[in-house]
Order: C-alpha cells, then sequence, then structure tokens
C-alpha cells in the first residue's frame, strides 16, 4: 500500500530533475511511496531523464506524457490518480532529504489528520545559501482540531501534506494554463479541513533565485491577471461555502492576505507606476464590491502603498521598509 503520493510537475526541466528524483531513489521507500512525474509537453530531454528513473525503480516511479503544459492540469491528473493516502507536491528544481521523508513515511502510516506540515528550508540558486523555516509556537504531533496555528505558520505548497482523501471527496481542482495556482492549492483544500498537524521532520529543499520563476517581481507584473483570476476565484468559493468557524477564520486570514499582497504587485512591481496605481484602484473597487470584508482588511494597505506608489518609492527600499515593519 502507497502511504505517500508525491507530484512532480516538469516542463523542460532536464537541468534539474535528476537532482529530484535521485532523492525518492531508496528501497526502504520501494513499497510506500509513488513518484508521479508529469512531463507536460516538454520539448527538452525530460522523457528521457524520467525513464532512467522509471526503469530503475519501478515501484517508486510513474511516468505520465501530457499534451498540455499546463501546471494546474497536471495536478489535477496526480490527485486524480495518486495511490497514496497523503499527497504532496514537489517541484522538478525542488528536491528532498531522503532520510527526513523516510521518516515522515512512518510518521504518516498511522496520521489521520487533513493537513500535515513539515519544514523546509530554502536555497539560493546563485549563492547557495540555505534558510530554514521553522515552526512557532506549535506541537508537535499534536493533531490540532482548529486552524489558529496556521496563521502564525501558514502552509506553502513547500510545507505542506494533504490527506488524498480530502482532496478528492471535495473535488478540489486547479485551474489550468495559468501562473499562481500554488495559491488555490494551499488555499481551497482548508475550506473543508478540520484538523492539522506538524511534524518535526526537515522535507524539502526549495531552489530560490531563478529570475523566471513566476514568483519574481516582473514575472508578477507580467502576469498580474492570472493573480486576479486566482484571487477572485477564491473570493468567490468563501462566498458560496459553508465551512466551520476555523475554516472560516483561516481562509478569510489566507485570501485577505493574497488580495493585499496583489496591491503589492500592483502599485510597487510595475515599470509604470501610474498604469499600476490605476489597476491598484480597480482592484480595490473589485475587493469592496464583491465582500466589504475583505475591502476593510486591505484598505489600510492600500492607502499605504497609493502614497508609495505616487512618490516612486523604488522596490529595494519598499522591502527594506516592509523588513523593518516586520521587525518591530
Amino acid at each position: 500500500m502507497k502511504i505517500l503520493t508525491i507530484a512532480v510537475p516538469s516542463y523542460n526541466m532536464e537541468k534539474h530533475l535528476a537532482k529530484n528524483l535521485l532523492t525518492y531513489c531508496d528501497e526502504r521507500l520501494a513499497d510506500s511511496l509513488e513518484v508521479i512525474i508529469l512531463n507536460n509537453a516538454s520539448i527538452d530531454l525530460t522523457v528521457e531523464v524520467s525513464m532512467e528513473f522509471v526503469k530503475k525503480h519501478p515501484t517508486i516511479f510513474v511516468l505520465k506524457n501530457r499534451l498540455s503544459r499546463g501546471y494546474g492540469s497536471s495536478i489535477n491528473e496526480a490527485m486524480r490518480d495518486a495511490r497514496g493516502s497523503f499527497f504532496r507536491i514537489v517541484d522538478a528544481d525542488d528536491w528532498v532529504d531522503t532520510e527526513q521523508l523516510i521518516l515522515l513515511i512512518e510518521k504518516l502510516k498511522d496520521c489521520s489528520a487533513d493537513v500535515v506540515q513539515t519544514h523546509y528550508q530554502t536555497v539560493h540558486m546563485q549563492t547557495g545559501e540555505i534558510r530554514p523555516s521553522l515552526f512557532r509556537n506549535i506541537e508537535y504531533d499534536h493533531v490540532y482540531y482548529d486552524l489558529v496555528t496556521c496563521r502564525d505558520n501558514v502552509p506553502c505548497i513547500h510545507s505542506i501534506i494533504y490527506r488524498t482523501g480530502l482532496l478528492r471527496e471535495n473535488n478540489i481542482t486547479l485551474q489550468d494554463n495559468i501562473f499562481f495556482v500554488d495559491e488555490e492549492y494551499v488555499i481551497l483544500p482548508f475550506l473543508y479541513t478540520s484538523s492539522v498537524i506538524f511534524y518535526s521532520f526537515n522535507i524539502y529543499r526549495y531552489l530560490i533565485g531563478n529570475p523566471t520563476q513566476s514568483t519574481s517581481p516582473n514575472n508578477r507584473a507580467k502576469y498580474y491577471k492570472h493573480r486576479e483570476k486566482i484571487i477572485k476565484r477564491l473570493i468567490n468559493f468563501f462566498k458560496i461555502h459553508e465551512m466551520n468557524q476555523g475554516a472560516k477564520q483561516y481562509c478569510f486570514f489566507r485570501i485577505s492576505q493574497a488580495a493585499g499582497d496583489h496591491l503589492t504587485t500592483l502599485c510597487m512591481f510595475f515599470n509604470n507606476r501610474k498604469q499600476g496605481r490605476t489597476l491598484a484602484k480597480e482592484w480595490l473597487n473589485y475587493v469592496q464590491g464583491e465582500n466589504q470584508q475583505f475591502y476593510n482588511a486591505i484598505r489600510k494597505k492600500a492607502f499605504l502603498l497609493f502614497i508609495l506608489n505616487y512618490f516612486h518609492v523604488s522596490l529595494s527600499i519598499y522591502e527594506k521598509l516592509k523588513k523593518n515593519l516586520l521587525q518591530n
């Protein structure tokens, strides 16, 4: 029986993929781990690299060759076909710590929580600098039946594991052919979540510092309409779904964060600040029209961002100001 399914979506990742896949090549994982490699219409050697691992470890690796480059649809396919009791994503340019993964799977064998959170660390592509991301104010191995702890330890794609049944029972799907769907992935399931557990394992290695990543300021500005489409869907789901109080409070917190963060993109990441300010006003009006509570949650931030935008405060100075505000 497979305990954990890991989805590895890949588009033209031949330079990174082998490093990722090597971290699962341990015979101790043969019975409990499934790794689904999703080749999203790559035109490099992604298939050849993947097949080497499938041939050597057929009980662990599954290769799915897809006709679409879509990240969202590839994750939907993996969630649908997963044989593991639990499910997580590891992007093709990232990797995991094998020994920590083995320990985690032993824990998952007896886990009944909807959501599992584990530590991760960032690795800077250019400098090699490593920064751990650790949890605060939690008790490990304790099942929480509210989501208060997730506000201090915000789930992200690098930390989160879902019970596969939670995803399927509630028909969780991601939008396709757009960036930023990981935001849907780390929020939508929480509409239905009733329990979360934290483990002390440091599993995920997240490669940062790549200017082509969708989270870079340039790409966030370039694909701002993608982000709006994501957040609009989240707001709509929040409006129409009934949920327990803990889930409601947590999802409101996360969606408010996303709506406010999008204002940062529009006000600070656009080279044409006037255009960004105009789009930010339109976004603020949209949020107010959809949900006054979300508007109230972000209007103070909006006021400050409009001032910084109007006076053309540079992005580097903005980052320093933000850092100082977070420390104080």
